[in-house]
């Protein structure tokens, strides 16, 4: 993980996360709580037999709202960019990973799948449109999302996969009584991380960090809220301090401070 916030790249950004869908069964409920937390707004855009509700965070959008009323686990769901849908997904395959939902056309935003690494971690490719390639990965701008790690019960078999899917070089680092870190690079940009899942019962998931710009505040405000709070300002030496939370709905996911 990197406290660095300043835009290095442009797009496409590929092999970078450009989008964030929360699926849960409660959007109404999840709205209420984040734009109270981040001061978010949305957008409803009609979508089969239910809505999209559009994140706005900042100077524009960065994800969404899904209901989903048959998600076993409500969860985030981060979009990755790549050149080609259709050929990654293939690549997925081919790499032992799995294709949950196939290539497939949003009418005038892009194309996306949804697929899984080999251990089961869940996330989407995509690729845009041009006028519809994705929030910038590196805004810095609070509210939004600065941060994706993957949790998982094989670190380096999962680095290998990505590694071989996405391009990312796997740079490792000792981090103590947690273990060793992947930190996945995209050239000299830092892309995520991979690190052992903190109990092997754990299904292997990608957790999303939001930036906030106080973090005890913001981890008070979000248990007033009705969050839980798993952990609180805990310290990542050398880069910032963090807080785990699951939301009201039972998504997990974690505020972070730099230092």
């Amino acid at each position: 993980m990197t406290s660095n916030c300043s835009s290095t790249s442009q797009p496409p950004w590929n092999g970078r996360f450009v989008w964030h869908d929360l699926v849960t069964k409660d959007p109404a409920r999840a709205k209420t709580f984040y734009s109270a937390l981040f001061g978010w707004h949305f957008e409803s855009v009609p979508m089969g037999p239910c809505e999209y509700h559009m994140i706005l965070a900042g100077p524009g959008p960065i994800g969404g709202i899904v209901e989903n009323p048959e998600a076993p686990v409500p969860h985030w769901m981060p979009y990755c960019a790549v050149p080609d849908v259709d050929a990654a997904a293939a690549r997925c395959t081919a790499l032992g990973g799995q294709v949950h939902v196939p290539p497939t056309d949003i009418p005038e935003t892009g194309r996306f799948a949804v697929i899984a690494d080999p251990q089961g971690g869940c996330f989407s490719l995509y690729k845009g449109l041009p006028q519809s390639l994705g929030a910038d990965p590196d805004a810095g701008i609070a509210g939004r999302v600065c941060w994706n790690e993957l949790l998982t019960t094989d670190p380096d078999a999962a680095a290998k996969f990505y590694g071989k899917l996405l391009g990312w070089v796997d740079r490792t680092e000792d981090m103590g009584p947690i273990g060793t870190y992947h930190l996945q690079m995209q050239g000299d940009t830092h892309a995520g991380g991979i690190m052992r899942a903190p109990s092997p019962q754990m299904p292997p998931a990608w957790l999303v960090y939001f930036l906030v710009d106080d973090l005890a505040s913001s981890t008070q405000k979000a248990k007033s809220l009705g969050a839980q709070a798993l952990m609180e300002s805990t310290p990542i030496p050398g880069v910032g301090t963090f807080s785990l939370l699951v939301d009201p709905t039972g998504a997990h996911f974690a505020l972070f401070k730099g230092q």
